[in-house]
């Protein structure tokens, strides 16, 4: 059975991925965000609406669908990403804002950066509770 190669997606950021060889690695991460590919999130048979998320009978329950696995039914999807809509996650965020009589978070990222600004916020509230100036 001869090698070949691919291009694709990635599941978690979506940067194109040239020239992937088959049958992949279990090592074999993405270049840009070094997500594990050999993982349920990239495969054919991933399917969130199914209780297992996995289409394959045959396959061994997978714990944790982004990371790298050992399942022999793995097959590549090269479009395995997809953007998330969240429109709904915002506008929830701003009607708890509200209720709380606070500021809605403008146009705030959901993801890794909202996150650290709040771990910051919540650092700088810590310093001056406790009165820890650098």
């Amino acid at each position: 059975m001869g090698s070949r190669s691919m291009d694709m997606q990635c599941w978690k950021c979506g940067t194109e991925l040239r020239n992937l060889l088959l049958p992949f690695s279990r090592y074999e991460e993405c270049s840009a965000c070094k997500a594990d590919l050999h993982a349920c999130l990239a495969c054919k048979h991933y399917d969130p609406n199914l209780s297992d998320a996995c289409r394959e009978d045959r396959a061994d329950f997978v714990l944790d669908k982004d990371k790298a696995n050992f399942c022999d039914y793995f097959r590549a999807n090269p479009r395995a990403h997809k953007p998330c809509d969240d429109g709904e996650a915002r506008d929830a965020r701003a009607k708890l804002a509200a209720l709380f009589g606070e500021e809605p978070p403008d146009g705030e990222d959901p993801g890794q950066g909202s996150v650290q600004k709040e771990a910051g916020k919540a650092l700088e509230e810590l310093k001056r509770l406790f009165g820890d100036e650098d």
